[in-house]
């Protein structure tokens, strides 16, 4: 990883409030009869330049979101899972003005499921941990609510699921 100044740290905080999502995602296994969280952290642009230079100096991965539908232009988003996460949330938490409470969060639940790795093989993970993640979970989805209705806690399934949903309630 290339040295990353304070400047670096800031630029890449304002990207985040301005054009990024700090999130939990969570995944049921049925075989195991519980859920599943992760960190992720997503930043779009139309430029890809600017996210080229985040992979470059944190890792992760760019991806090309592609307009299907009206006049949009194509796009980019630079992501990073929890590895690359916990690195940049700890950077970036000081210069963030908006997502701020988004990020402090993330990094409780990243610390959680740290120490929930080290539980694999015959030690089950305590309730308490599990009801934690999933609280965690929660407070994150409201906190990246969208809109001006109140939020409601309600699981969702799929993305291509909610917006058929969202055209129908229209």
């Amino acid at each position: 990883m290339p040295e990353i100044r304070d400047t670096d740290w800031a630029y890449a905080a304002g990207f985040v409030d301005g054009e990024g999502c700090i999130a939990i995602a969570r995944a049921f296994s049925p075989v195991r009869n519980r859920f599943y969280y992760t960190i992720q952290v997503v930043v779009a642009n139309t430029d890809r330049s600017v996210l080229d230079w985040m992979k470059a100096a944190w890792g992760g991965h760019v991806v090309a979101v592609i307009q299907t539908q009206g006049d949009g232009r194509n796009s980019w988003t630079w992501r990073c899972g929890p590895g690359v996460a916990r690195i940049f949330l700890v950077g970036v938490r000081p210069w963030l003005r908006i997502k701020h409470a988004q990020c402090d969060n993330a990094l409780v639940m990243l610390e959680l499921l740290l120490r929930s790795k080290r539980t694999l093989g015959p030690h089950p993970i305590p309730q308490a941990w599990l009801d934690e993640q999933e609280k965690l979970y929660w407070i994150q989805r409201e906190l990246n609510h969208r809109g001006s209705s109140a939020f409601v806690a309600k699981a969702s399934h799929s993305p291509r699921r909610i917006h058929r949903e969202r055209l129908m309630d229209r």
